[in-house]
């Protein structure tokens, strides 16, 4: 008996909660709260400031469960970590304290942004 696995298991919406306070790649790329009001199978309504630059104004629209994140500047933190890992390839093998810098530097990248490691975009 075969099971068969979801494409993608952190792109379903039974992983959301009305309440739940997400972010949206189509929305300032992350960096807007929004909060979950409404679900269906394909798409999540989100209440937020959509505005674009009036403030303390809270609207909602239907939004694709593709590009949800729960992670503040998710796309920010994947292109750091990438950028880190690319960086560190060229100077492996030498012993001076640029390398030593450079590995603390990678390492430090690795550990601010290791909840976008845990939690994939959606």
């Amino acid at each position: 008996m075969a099971i068969e696995l979801d494409k993608n298991p952190w792109g379903s919406a039974r992983s959301f909660k009305i309440g739940d306070i997400v972010y949206h790649r189509l929305v300032y790329e992350h960096k807007e709260p929004l909060k979950v009001v409404g679900i269906t199978e394909d798409k999540i309504m989100l209440e937020g400031d959509y505005s674009g630059g009036t403030n303390n104004v809270c609207q909602r629209e239907w939004m694709p469960i593709k590009g949800i994140s729960r992670i503040y500047n998710h796309a920010f933190k994947v292109k750091a970590r990438l950028d880190a890992t690319t960086l560190s390839i060229p100077c492996a093998g030498s012993t001076d304290n640029t390398y030593k810098a450079m590995m603390d530097m990678v390492h430090a990248v690795m550990v601010l942004t290791n909840d976008v490691s845990i939690n994939h975009e959606f």
